[in-house]
């Protein structure tokens, strides 16, 4: 495609698709803002669980189940991404409501004792599993600030949603790459906590066993919590019925003593074989679009 076709199709998307991408999620957040939590979440696990296997999305995530668990029948598969869709859409129908879901008691936590002797900032790494913005909710509920890392989305006119859930942590928000690996450096010291979600694909990160298949997995978080010896921690999200979920805080990960990259990839194939671990619990809780193994998948 020539450069002025390109330029022309960007103008495109930013002067039409953009503003219709933009209403429809606003407009989906301001219905599932006027139902109640549970009515919400059931509302939009419906209407995501009528359209998600419409979209393009649905065939990539065929794909990675297929080749992530092999094993599994058609049957199993169209049950699976059939329960993932529905469950994408609660989370969907949940997020304007996460400050009522924490304090209704919806959530229940397991190994809160790892986080409250913490004196320093730690890292709480997770994955797309269950309701994931649900984790963070864990160190606020035992007085700790929460710090995030983001991608901005494709879509500029939707990034107030973003703002809207971090300014609930109390903690500090940096945009991927460079501001991130210094920022996290900065929230460790005031001794927040830095939650990540650590199962997408990332260019810039090491190839690391995932499900069989080599994987682009982040890194940064394990080299940093080395060489500044503070704790790295599993924050597990599940959904265990309904608009009701439970979030299990390990105890600290034990990490090698040095930052080869051999006991890198150690640690991260560590990291990965656990969250592997729990998708296979509940394969039809992991958002399975995403593209954990590359574009060519």
């Amino acid at each position: 495609m020539s450069e002025p076709a390109r330029l022309f199709l960007r103008q495109i998307k930013r002067l039409v698709f953009w503003p219709l991408e933009a209403a429809l999620a606003l407009s989906l957040f301001g219905a599932a803002r006027l139902l109640p939590p549970a009515a919400s979440s059931g509302a939009m696990g419906a209407f995501f669980s009528a359209i998600g296997p419409l979209t393009p999305w649905q065939g990539r995530a065929r794909r990675n189940l297929a080749l992530a668990m092999p094993e599994l029948d058609a049957a199993a598969q169209r049950r699976i991404l059939s329960g993932m869709w529905n469950n994408f859409g609660r989370v969907v129908g949940e997020f304007p409501h996460m400050q009522r879901i924490a304090a209704s008691g919806r959530i229940q936590f397991a190994g809160l004792d790892n986080l409250q002797g913490l004196k320093s900032g730690a890292f709480l790494v997770g994955a797309h599993i269950g309701n994931w913005e649900t984790g963070p909710y864990a160190a606020l509920s035992v007085g700790h600030k929460v710090a995030a890392i983001y991608r901005p989305l494709n879509n500029p006119l939707l990034s107030g949603l973003l703002e809207r859930r971090q300014a609930h942590y109390g903690g500090d928000i940096f945009r991927k790459g460079r501001e991130a690996a210094l920022g996290m450096v900065s929230a460790l010291r005031k001794g927040q906590l830095m939650c990540l979600l650590v199962d997408q694909q990332l260019r810039e990160g090491m190839a690391v066993p995932f499900f069989g298949h080599p994987a682009q997995t982040s890194i940064s978080h394990i080299k940093l919590a080395i060489r500044k010896n503070v704790p790295l921690i599993y924050m597990h999200t599940e959904r265990i019925g309904g608009c009701h979920f439970r979030i299990t805080i390990s105890p600290p990960v034990e990490l090698p003593d040095d930052d080869s990259d051999a006991a890198i990839l150690a640690a991260a194939s560590q990291i990965n074989t656990t969250i592997e671990g729990w998708i296979r619990a509940r394969p039809e809780q992991w958002f399975w679009p995403h593209r954990r193994w590359g574009k060519n998948v």
